[in-house]
């Protein structure tokens, strides 16, 4: 009967949903450790969705900060497409560990005068990084999701101040997230190919059907002295789930991107044409959890903040964000993919919930989260040997 077919159809879904459920974490047991002597820091000084998260080498933090509710009216949209329902423009912070101060550092005179959503930032130069080092000027990358499309700035950071140099824009690009910056250019994440007004991928996507189906991100190189009217980018790694975080090696000769559907990070050689050409898959470090952003210690060692349960943080805490608290994570990992450490876990996500960045230098640690206000500062911590 019609009635026992629709239960039928009803059960294997049911059953299809706890796996996806399972595999998401949703039924994990998580314990809280590694939260003593953090602080909630931030908020009075106007931090809200610390996405992105970077020491430069003197040991000064830099945040992407943007209050992302905007992002929830339409799932199915584009980040840049629902920018208009944004209430206010995002910025960048400095944190300081020696001083415990934070700062917001505001555009110089009428330098941007554009929409500013950052989303991932890379920093020049940066902890942990060698090429460019010799450089007196910080360079900031950010994505950032404009009315008129996802682009990279640049930026040169003074002590409370961003003067704008360039905006990098391409026709290659559909939904950019992070970006990592080296010398005459920089990669870039699109974590899925169709856009803006709805995904047909987005369902096959969630729910993990398979890689040719749910595959649709790719990473790209961008060049910064394009000409005008030139195509900066190439596109040097495709057929990826979701990729989210990027980073590079100490020497520059690496890429690791993580990849959030896939719960995975996976290490690439540059080819020995340099930048620009195919990216040389190495190894594969799996998570067991949807992580995000990458940065990396004065040591080299890599940081992520983590997903433990990802439905909880899609379904609810991203809709709610106050009423409903997801985990928060970091972890760390060496640059050959040997040795993972969960260098925290909050199990109830507080004071901060869904962590996306998580960054050390010294003895600080340091957590932000996509929606909440204010970032976690971790004093007396060190680092996996």
């Amino acid at each position: 009967s019609c009635g026992a077919l629709l239960g039928g159809v009803l059960g294997v879904l049911a059953i299809f949903m706890t796996m996806k459920a399972h595999e998401a974490g949703e039924f994990k047991t998580l314990r809280t450790h590694g939260m003593e002597g953090c602080r909630r820091l931030g908020t009075g000084e106007g931090v809200i969705g610390a996405e992105d998260i970077h020491f430069r080498r003197d040991g000064v933090a830099i945040i992407s900060s943007d209050d992302r509710w905007y992002w929830e009216t339409n799932l199915l949209q584009n980040f840049s497409f629902r920018v208009p329902n944004a209430k206010a423009q995002g910025g960048i912070f400095s944190y300081n560990p020696a001083t415990d101060r934070v700062q917001k550092l505001r555009h110089a005179g009428d330098s941007f005068p554009h929409d500013f959503h950052p989303h991932g930032i890379s920093i020049l130069p940066r902890s942990g990084f060698e090429p460019g080092s010799e450089s007196k000027v910080t360079r900031i990358f950010a994505v950032n999701h404009r009315r008129d499309g996802d682009a990279v700035e640049v930026f040169e950071a003074a002590s409370d101040e961003l003067k704008h140099v360039m905006t990098v824009q391409s026709s290659l690009w559909k939904n950019i997230n992070d970006v990592a910056a080296t010398e005459g250019g920089f990669y870039v994440t699109n974590y899925i190919e169709r856009v803006p007004f709805t995904h047909p991928l987005a369902v096959p996507e969630l729910l993990n059907l398979g890689v040719e189906i749910g595959a649709g991100g790719y990473v790209l190189w961008c060049r910064l002295d394009a000409g005008k009217g030139e195509e900066p980018c190439l596109k040097v790694m495709q057929g990826l789930r979701m990729p989210n975080g990027i980073e590079m090696s100490t020497d520059g000769q690496q890429v690791f991107v993580l990849e959030s559907l896939g719960q995975r990070v996976v290490s690439y050689s540059v080819p020995p044409e340099g930048h620009g050409g195919k990216l040389v898959p190495e190894k594969t470090l799996r998570f067991g959890s949807a992580c995000d952003n990458l940065s990396l210690s004065p040591s080299g060692r890599v940081y992520t903040a983590c997903h433990p349960k990802a439905m909880t943080y899609k379904f609810l805490h991203a809709k709610k964000p106050s009423t409903f608290r997801s985990p928060s994570q970091v972890m760390s990992f060496d640059q050959s993919l040997g040795s993972l450490r969960e260098d925290l876990l909050s199990a109830d996500g507080d004071p901060v919930s869904g962590s996306s960045s998580g960054a050390f230098h010294g003895s600080t640690l340091l957590m932000g989260g996509i929606n909440d206000p204010g970032f976690l500062a971790c004093s007396g911590r060190s680092e996996a040997s």
